[in-house]
């Protein structure tokens, strides 16, 4: 064969696959996602045969995971709380200084609205994620926020809005380890 004609039967497989491909419905992704789901079902059993669940039919009475969780959520979202937010050098760990807090740490990537919103679909169900698109954030624009993912925030005890994505700690007292550290938001002595 020719390298012209090697060419041609290269081009016209693509064109082929190329309009197979097109031709998919979403019958046909929701049957490849079915066989997915029933392949992670085969592993999940295997898994299962393998190491049981130690509770079979009874729960432990004193749940710690669940109770560190709630302890948490309490304590944490309380109104008022002063807590301690150390920074940390990236590559050594070693405290920059520490911030008083009013209040919890917050995530950049937190939103008070929907991240996603259903669209006009018409060949699946709504609730598909052929579906859904991107919804308009709380800045009003699209694409991630300031600081991302990793990114956090918090509001010192003077009201001063802090962002950063360096490393962090945060303690509801004093931290002795870190007891040299500076406090960064200390007014400026003149």
């Amino acid at each position: 064969m020719t390298k012209n004609r090697r060419i041609t039967a290269a081009f016209a497989a693509a064109l082929l696959t190329g309009g197979v491909l097109a031709g998919c419905t979403s019958s046909s992704a929701t049957k490849a996602q079915t066989a997915q789901n029933n392949l992670a079902g085969t592993e999940a059993a295997e898994f299962s045969a393998a190491v049981p669940y130690p509770y079979a039919s009874a729960a432990p009475t004193n749940p710690l995971e669940r109770e560190n969780l709630a302890r948490r959520l309490k304590e944490y979202n309380s109104a008022g709380d002063t807590n301690y937010v150390y920074i940390l050098a990236p590559m050594t760990g070693q405290p920059i200084g520490y911030y008083v807090i009013d209040g919890k740490v917050s995530s950049t990537g937190s939103e008070m609205t929907s991240t996603q919103v259903n669209v006009n679909c018409t060949n699946s169900t709504t609730n598909s994620p052929e579906c859904t698109d991107d919804a308009i954030g709380d800045d009003g624009t699209y694409g991630p926020e300031e600081g991302g993912t990793q990114g956090v925030f918090f509001f010192t005890t003077s009201g001063t809005l802090i962002e950063t994505v360096l490393p962090w700690v945060v303690s509801s007292s004093p931290i002795k380890l870190f007891a040299s550290a500076p406090q960064l938001d200390a007014p400026a002595t003149p």
